[in-house]
């Protein structure tokens, strides 16, 4: 068994990790991939931190976990990415694959690329974000302790120097304000 958690990851927060974590608890995957995305389709703004940054937090993120992996599959085939593309790709090593989404994302899981033959490749495992409980059809709600953390208010708080304590975890804080990922003007 795969499960496949994409996203943008700018900044990885603990939002994240908690949702890893207890996905990975339930369901005790051989496989926890983390897939961070080149582009998303359905979303209007490429990330801040670069691609090597944002492995770097999930490297980190992994370390604190125990577990998981980095895929850098999207990030290699450049411009969109669809979850198709990389389900497909998956689903020649094991055809058992579940997907990690936020009741965020499906809200707009019809507008996805060939969402139909998805949804024949794998199942989707919608987290409850922004709401406390969810009723989902074609999919499995996984409910998990709501934990509202953004990643936009994150970097408006780095970029205003403010406090992001316990909204990443301290090696990922650390990395980040070393690297000043988020400042507003970056030195060289």
């Amino acid at each position: 068994m795969i499960i496949l958690y994409g996203g943008t990851f700018d900044p990885l927060h603990v939002g994240h990790l908690v949702v890893a974590n207890e996905v990975y608890d339930a369901f005790r995957p051989d496989r926890f991939i983390f897939m961070p995305a080149a582009q998303s389709p359905l979303k209007s703004r490429h990330a801040v931190a670069t691609d090597k940054e944002r492995v770097k937090m999930l490297e980190l993120g992994i370390a604190e976990l125990g577990f998981g992996e980095v895929s850098t599959f999207e990030l290699e085939r450049k411009g969109q990415s669809y979850t198709y593309d990389t389900v497909k790709y998956l689903f020649e090593t094991d055809p058992d694959i579940y997907v990690v989404i936020g009741s965020d994302q499906y809200e707009q899981l019809n507008n996805w690329y060939r969402i139909d033959e998805l949804h024949q490749m794998c199942r989707f495992l919608i987290v409850n974000r922004s709401v406390e409980y969810q009723q989902v059809e074609q999919a499995m709600s996984f409910h998990i302790p709501r934990i509202d953390v953004s990643s936009t208010e994150i970097r408006t708080r780095l970029a205003a120097g403010k406090t992001v304590k316990f909204w990443l975890t301290e090696d990922i804080e650390t990395y980040v304000r070393k690297e000043r990922i988020y400042e507003e003007e970056k030195s060289d």
